[in-house]
């Protein structure tokens, strides 16, 4: 054989067995890339290490790297756990609301909560 069909030939073994590999995909957000997802009002507990957290829907907590675990928001056996809301409408029903000695009106209540705020009353803070 010569020096030239013998390159060739080794050429084509080692195309066919990088031709052979395969890559499984990552399913992971990438870092940067934004996802769309609707508004739907679906809520679902999710996980990301031994973090918990609720979500608004499923794709809401998938875009921010969480695994859905269930349906509904998440609870523990003492009860539910508060967690800040992942998206609020922009509904106008103004809210005191309190965090610490500080208050503060926000224009509703989901607003509040995922700001860390605890809504008190409805209305504007006097």
């Amino acid at each position: 054989m010569s020096t030239g069909a013998g390159q060739l030939l080794a050429f084509v073994f080692i195309l066919g067995a990088a031709s052979a590999c395969t890559v499984a995909p990552d399913h992971r957000p990438v870092p940067g890339r934004t996802t769309a997802c609707t508004f739907e009002n679906a809520p679902v507990c999710a996980r990301r290490g031994n973090q918990l957290r609720t979500f608004t829907n499923a794709c809401l907590a998938q875009s921010k790297g969480f695994q859905v675990v269930r349906r509904g928001p998440c609870r523990t056996s003492a009860g539910p756990v508060w967690n800040r809301p992942a998206a609020c409408t922009r509904e106008f029903a103004p809210v005191c609301a309190v965090r610490a000695n500080v208050r503060r009106t926000f224009d509703n209540s989901c607003l509040a909560r995922a700001s860390g705020f605890r809504p008190v009353r409805p209305g504007r803070c006097r």
